[in-house]
């Protein structure tokens, strides 16, 4: 049995109508190194690749009716890691690629800090994105510019202090959600991850990147490049511009989120905007999707912690 197991981790995968080679892949890598497993299918419309998955002693299948998108899936993972009393918990997108010591690097990594005295909520790997071959920087939020951490700090064995990790293969620790409080179910899809973390950090909890853990994944639909830069412009569906629009001005108006990421996010969104006003098509849809999550945005009520 693996450090992973001994250290009682639960791991789960969210998933609406996966792809089922790389979903059968991801948890059969998990199930390897994990006690437990939990796989949240969000009402696919084909649900015949559970069958397989049903068959495996320690994989537990939760199929629901409807989709109560990432953040409920997490909070179903979550409630089953709190029945089988797990230590930790972590949960994957259902394309995310993942080494087979990605789950035993982060278990020690974090189990280091807590043994140092570090109040630290979660953990969570280098992320490098399928459609640049680029990592993802983890970011500490302030002002003027955000500090951005492309490689591990000299001393500190591949780990940095961040405000941000994307859910996918973040590890948490149970003691810091009975304290911190589920994801925001209210957001459905995006900065789940991202409230979350502030909540965590706003109640003197630490959230670390680390270097030594990687993970590769899908981000956005897909990309373009920007002329004459390195930087990348994502796009999404007018469903999820949406989304991301309506829960952006949501989090701008709580109080417990880091004022910098408010200042730079809404530069980027304006600056995002109108590019894609000036070189995508649509652009009728576009607005009336970002202009109706603005005004919806005010009728979503602040986050209560109700815990499982």
């Amino acid at each position: 049995m693996s450090r992973a197991k001994q250290l009682s981790v639960c791991a789960g995968v969210v998933a609406h109508n996966p792809h089922p080679a790389e979903l059968h892949t991801l948890v059969a890598k998990l199930a390897d190194c994990v006690e437990w497993v939990v796989v949240v299918d969000n009402c696919s419309e084909d649900a015949s690749h559970l069958a397989a998955l049903s068959s495996h002693p320690r994989v537990e299948i939760i199929r629901n009716t409807e989709n109560k998108g990432v953040g409920g899936g997490i909070n179903q993972i979550i409630q089953y890691a709190r029945e089988v009393n797990a230590k930790y918990v972590t949960a994957y997108d259902q394309d995310t690629s993942i080494s087979d010591e990605l789950v035993e690097r982060l278990v020690s990594d974090l189990e280091g800090l807590l043994d140092s005295g570090e109040p630290v909520a979660a953990i969570g790997p280098l992320v490098i994105d399928d459609f640049t071959n680029h990592s993802l920087p983890f970011v500490h939020f302030r002002f003027p510019f955000n500090a951005r951490y492309d490689r591990g700090l000299p001393g500190k064995n591949g780990l940095v202090e961040c405000h941000f990790l994307i859910s996918s293969g973040c590890l948490m620790s149970m003691r810091a959600l009975d304290e911190v409080g589920l994801m925001n179910e209210a957001l459905f899809i995006d900065n789940v991850d991202l409230e979350w973390c502030f909540r965590a950090i706003s109640k003197k909890y630490k959230v670390y990147g680390d270097f030594r853990g990687v993970i590769r994944q899908r981000i956005g639909e897909y990309c373009t490049q920007i002329p004459f830069t390195n930087s990348v412009i994502r796009h999404h569906s007018d469903g999820r511009n949406y989304y991301m629009t309506r829960n952006r001005f949501w989090l701008y108006r709580q109080t417990y989120v880091n004022g910098a990421w408010i200042f730079h996010d809404l530069c980027r969104f304006v600056a995002k905007l109108f590019y894609l006003l000036i070189f995508k098509e649509g652009r009728l849809k576009l607005l009336r999707s970002s202009a109706r999550g603005i005004v919806d945005s005010f009728a979503m009520k602040p986050y209560e912690s109700t815990n499982i």
